[in-house]
């Protein structure tokens, strides 16, 4: 007895140093090789991109000092804007490397670390050090633009006088602005009365929109608040609150359609095992605004982003697992960067198979830990129950005082499958793609990532033939134009479509009609791509630049024989996400083969 009494002491003792190692417990410097693999697949941290990044450091250098209008060279490439988003971009970081660490020891939760608190340390270092290089590379460039003069010059007499000029004009506006919103009523539509399935387009939206509007104290909002592309979009569609349940803080929500699809393929694929539902689910990015005069938040629903391998889904379990955060971390990165808009996590996506549409006390505390820090009430959740005859779903969201409503509260349902035929038929890029917009079924739509289209290019679908042929043609380290892109377009109302087979280095093919490039560049700046295709301005629609250092493909539309330098009509993918997505083509093909 006296031995089991000292023995417990003892143990108890050595937890309590953590010295008691518990077995099977991963060891610090095995998570911090691993997170290092992890940072090596975002594309702002990569060495690959840090490298990248030191030599178009190296050639801006190089031009400010031997260029002779050193000023036209700061404004045709955008030296002092550049600086500034990779300045944005490591404070971004440098904020977000806590959690980033945090996030990625969670997903050791159940086998333990031994020394969590050196592994904080060591996962932190790692990012820090990441950062420093890329401040010191910055830092370099930026001396050299001050010793050229370039920044930090003082206006003269003539701009101090335009200066005042704007900022009069900007507060008489600021003000009229203000009187006339003070005095404009809330003219709002009326709630529709027809399912969702035969609305394709979204309705008119009335006077009481212009009221929207985003006023916070905090300081965490750097990108633009904004629904303006959204609201009357008939790629979206429109869920007012009111027809849906009680006093939520949610007056309505915008569905893209891609994102509908996106949802709806990742059931159908649960379907295939109705004897064995499992949960599933999903995150869903998007944008918000708040009328601050109503205290009501307007949502889009945008962009999903899928669990990691770490996630676990059970019959009657849900655990979206530490990788998805990390995943949804880094493509809100990637949205406010590429579109400008401040992005967040919008919404959360999970199904009750067979159980029935209700929100369990399970389901708030996951709402409660997903919710927005400083606006925690724009958050939504939809629970589907894939095993009904119509998908049946439901949507919860905050109510007005501040709980989340209830399977009671709810006044109606509605149907995925009818979403989802509504978003196959919708105004917007439409056709099915595995979730892609404007496609085929056998092509990858690069341009689905863009944040609008282009009338002439609203989609460019590289088929697997063609993806493998970009992949060979930029393995090695060569730059400019690496070939050219043949296939057909189509049309789809007065959209353009283009559908890539194949690189070639012949002008002509057979059969197949000249669409595009395929360009490296270092520095992906638009003057050098222009360069690299000037002679087929043109002749082609779409330009495809491929950014060595950070491993992606940039689908740029060639508008009146000229690149578009509109950012939000860009597609960018990976070339990992390409080559992934031919091995799944690749596999379902052959298991078709097999089964016929």
């Amino acid at each position: 007895m006296k031995r089991t009494i000292l023995f417990i002491l003892v143990s108890t003792l050595l937890a309590g140093s953590q010295l008691w190692a518990q077995p099977g417990a991963a060891d610090a410097a095995e998570v911090a090789a691993a997170f290092r693999q992890y940072v090596e697949q975002m594309s702002f941290l990569a060495d690959s991109s840090v490298e990248a990044m030191r030599m178009q450091v190296d050639e801006h250098s190089k031009c400010l000092q031997n260029w002779k209008d050193k000023e036209a060279y700061m404004e045709e490439h955008g030296v002092a804007a550049w600086l500034s988003r990779q300045r944005d971009s490591v404070g971004y970081y440098r904020g977000l490397a806590p959690g980033l660490c945090d996030g990625f020891m969670q997903q050791y939760s159940q086998r333990g670390i031994n020394d969590e608190a050196a592994c904080r340390d060591s996962l932190r270092s790692i990012v820090g050090e990441k950062l420093a290089s890329i401040e010191a590379c910055l830092n370099r460039l930026q001396r050299v633009v001050e010793s050229e003069g370039l920044i930090g010059r003082r206006p003269g007499a003539g701009a101090w006088f335009w200066l005042a000029l704007v900022a009069l004009v900007g507060g008489v506006t600021a003000w009229l602005m203000g009187r006339r919103s003070r005095g404009a009523g809330r003219a709002e539509p009326a709630a529709p009365t027809a399912a969702p399935a035969v609305q394709p387009a979204a309705r008119t939206i009335g006077g009481g929109e212009a009221g929207i509007v985003v006023r916070r104290k905090t300081t965490t909002i750097l990108k633009k608040q904004s629904l303006e592309d959204v609201i009357g979009n008939p790629a979206y569609l429109q869920v007012d609150a009111e027809d849906f349940t009680y006093e939520s803080a949610v007056r309505r929500i915008y569905i893209k359609d891609s994102c509908i699809r996106d949802i709806y393929n990742m059931y159908a694929a649960d379907l295939q095992r109705p004897d064995s539902p499992k949960e599933d689910g999903c995150m869903v990015l998007g944008r918000w605004v708040y009328d601050q005069e109503s205290q009501e938040y307007y949502v889009s629903l945008e962009q999903t982003v899928m669990p990691g391998d770490d996630a676990v889904f059970a019959e009657y379990e849900l655990n979206f697992g530490g990788k998805i955060k990390l995943k949804v971390v880094e493509q809100l990165r990637k949205l406010r960067r590429e579109t400008g808009f401040q992005y967040d996590l919008t919404c959360w996506v999970h199904s009750h198979p067979g159980l029935g549409v209700f929100f369990s006390n399970s389901d708030v505390g996951v709402q409660m830990q997903l919710k927005h820090p400083a606006h925690p009430h724009f958050l939504t959740a939809i629970v589907v129950d894939i095993l009904t005859p119509d998908m049946e779903l439901g949507i919860f969201t905050f109510r007005r005082d501040h709980a989340i409503n209830s399977l009671s509260d709810l006044k109606r349902k509605y149907s995925l499958r009818e979403w989802n035929e509504w978003a196959r038929q919708s105004g917007g890029q439409g056709g099915e793609n595995d979730g892609r917009d404007g496609a085929g079924a056998d092509e990858y739509d690069v341009m689905a990532a863009s944040a609008r289209n282009a009338d002439n290019c609203a989609a460019v679908g590289l088929s697997a033939g063609a993806i493998v042929d970009v992949c060979m043609s930029t393995s090695g380290d060569s730059h400019g134009l690496l070939g050219l892109i043949h296939g057909h377009s189509s049309r789809r109302g007065d959209k353009m479509m283009h559908h890539a087979q194949r690189l070639s280095n012949n002008e002509q093919v057979d059969g197949m009609a000249l669409l595009g490039c395929l360009v490296a560049d270092v520095h992906g700046s638009i003057p050098s791509i222009r360069k690299a295709v000037a002679h087929y301005l043109d002749k082609i629609h779409f330009v495809l630049a491929y950014a060595p250092g950070k491993g992606t493909v940039t689908a740029i539309p060639v508008v009146d024989g000229e690149l578009s330098t509109d950012e939000h009509l860009y597609g960018e993918q990976t070339l990992d996400e390409l080559k992934a997505w031919t091995r799944k083509i690749e596999k379902s093909n052959s298991s078709q083969g097999d089964r016929s």
